[in-house]
């Protein structure tokens, strides 16, 4: 689906003798988001799937060298990530040259639009003012624990992108978002685990179903989670809900700089 544009500098000032290509954006949720995340990738054996992954995401720009916006992608627009992708966020005719920097933000929606969700979806996104909406359950030895978690987390992306746009060309950015992020056990360790155990032993009430209320009630002193240098994370929610500024990637698994 074509989404409109907004072009913030005139592109014939910009092109020179170097001509135009089409930059093209997408996003996509990988398999561990439309299928699953296997037990055999999470370090407790637990089996973790989504049955809806919504994002609002805006402010999709390409940046020059000099640190100036060529294009932007114009309005919010809400993705469930479950859909078997990638999906198609927009494009644009910009510059033919060499490109080392993208933005995109996920943050809490008002006036989005569908992406690629349904019109349901996007009403409950902006009438929630949510940036991040999950539903899923995970799964060990017969033992099943859903949850339904909604965040309204702002976080701007700064990503390192290996873009070159031959004049008449064509160049693709994929947005990805990693759905294992939400699983980590440490803020700032690069080489977090994804596990499930301690989110299963947060279900107070023992009824299969892990709410925000029960994670707010979990003290991080208890879990042996880190927390690095974030010392407001006191409780499991605020843990979960700073993990989900971790989500957005380049080119699969492309750095992104992160903005809060």
């Amino acid at each position: 689906m074509r989404k409109y544009l907004t072009v913030l500098t005139p592109i014939w000032l910009l092109a020179g003798c170097a001509g135009n290509g089409t930059w093209l954006v997408e996003t996509w949720g990988e398999e561990y988001i439309e299928q699953e995340i296997p037990a055999a990738d999470v370090g407790d054996g637990y089996t973790l799937t989504y049955d809806e992954f919504l994002i609002a995401m805006s402010c999709v720009a390409l940046v020059d060298g000099n640190g100036d916006e060529v294009t932007a992608l114009e309005g919010q627009q809400v993705f469930d990530m479950t859909q078997a992708g990638p999906h198609s966020v927009g494009d644009a005719e910009v510059p033919a040259t060499h490109y080392d920097h993208v933005d995109m933000t996920l943050s809490p929606a008002s006036d989005a639009v569908a992406g690629n969700a349904t019109d349901d979806q996007v009403a409950y996104m902006n009438d929630n003012g949510l940036s991040i909406s999950v539903a899923g359950a995970a799964t060990l030895a017969g033992d099943t624990y859903t949850f339904a978690w909604d965040f309204d987390t702002s976080t701007h992306y700064a990503c390192e992108p290996d873009l070159t746009l031959a004049d008449g060309g064509e160049g693709n950015t994929q947005l990805t978002i990693h759905g294992d992020h939400l699983f980590y056990d440490d803020l700032e360790d690069p080489d977090a685990g994804v596990v499930f155990q301690v989110l299963a032993d947060a279900d107070a009430d023992a009824d299969g179903e892990i709410t925000r209320a029960e994670l707010e009630g979990v003290d991080m002193a208890t879990t042996g989670y880190g927390v690095g240098q974030y010392s407001d994370v006191t409780d499991l929610w605020a843990f979960v809900s700073h993990l989900t500024r971790t989500l957005g990637h380049i080119d699969g698994e492309g750095h992104c700089h992160v903005d809060f």
